[in-house]
């Protein structure tokens, strides 16, 4: 019999809920463009309306979407197949959307200020991702405090959460992104891009590219080779314990997702197909991965809540 997953419905609450701020947000900075147009300055940026427009309907479709619903909470295989698609779909949907930005801009330049500049598009994707990852790992880990007399799974997905931390700390240059503050001069001196932050000094900036590749094999390695393991070490274990070890295994359909990671990391670090994918386009990788993380750990955070017979 199939079960519903109480947390899915909230999350799919949630996610309607953040369409519908992301909309008021952009209606908000559009009435502010039009009023300092009014007032003598420059024309208001038409594309605040579009994300407007499109988020107030993705917020009205996932309110309405029963189809949604089952893919965030629902437990038979008609849903993991749905998530299967969703996987592939999402994938196929980053690809679209790198080759429609790049063909779209009139050169490298533009394509990179419009992507990678300050207060661009992947930029802050980032932050958004990380700041939702490190929020899930921090609660996943009370959750398993809650649940276990252990206390060494819970600290250590808490451990993961601080990690994510540093990683947003890192891409926001430690608050320099927000703050605009000046690299004080001994790290602007050794530091490649000029920032306060620490991957970017000399001797991890030379070894960057192929450091990132194999962390990210290393990854996809865990993802593909996890489910199968735990599968073998659950056997023989209560059903209680065999839902929890579940829980915290990475899906078997998030494969691709590391996949792609890593194949972008390889191109990049052996300078493969140089005249397509530029270095920069690692960020669309780490953003990737980033959400790929961030994906794994709202299924478990649903997967360790309340469970209902489905009616």
């Amino acid at each position: 019999m199939a079960v519903i997953y109480t947390r899915g419905r909230a999350l799919k609450t949630a996610i309607a809920s953040l369409f519908l701020v992301v909309a008021a947000a952009s209606l908000l900075t559009v009435a502010v463009q039009l009023v300092m147009s009014a007032s003598g300055g420059s024309n208001p940026d038409l594309g605040w309306g579009v994300v407007a427009g499109v988020s107030t309907g993705l917020a009205a479709w996932a309110t309405r979407s029963q189809g949604l619903l089952r893919l965030l909470s629902v437990a038979d295989p008609w849903a993991h197949q749905g998530r299967t698609r969703a996987v592939w779909g999402l994938l196929l949907f980053v690809l679209l959307l790198v080759v429609g930005l790049k063909t779209g801009s009139p050169d490298r330049d533009v394509y990179k200020n419009l992507v990678f500049g300050e207060g661009g598009l992947v930029e802050w994707s980032q932050v958004l991702v990380l700041v939702l990852a490190t929020r899930a790992a921090w609660l996943i880990g009370s959750d398993l405090n809650a649940r276990l007399q252990e206390r060494r799974p819970g600290r250590l997905f808490q451990f993961g959460a601080a990690c994510l931390a540093l990683v947003l700390m890192e891409e926001l240059a430690w608050g320099q992104v927000i703050f605009s503050w000046r690299t004080p001069p001994l790290l602007n001196e050794i530091n490649a891009q000029n920032e306060t932050t620490l991957h970017n000094i000399g001797w991890f900036q030379d070894r960057l590219d192929l450091g990132t590749f194999l962390a990210t094999l290393g990854v996809l390695a865990v993802v593909v080779l996890a489910p199968r393991w735990m599968q073998a070490l659950t056997k023989h274990c209560s059903e209680s314990m065999a839902a929890l070890t579940r829980a915290l295994t990475p899906a078997v359909y998030s494969w691709p997702l590391f996949l792609a990671v890593s194949a972008l990391a390889f191109c990049i670090a052996t300078r493969t197909f140089s005249e397509l994918i530029l270095n920069r386009d690692q960020e669309w990788g780490e953003l990737v991965l980033y959400a790929s993380i961030y994906l794994l750990l709202l299924r478990t955070r649903v997967l360790l809540g309340p469970v209902q017979d489905a009616p």
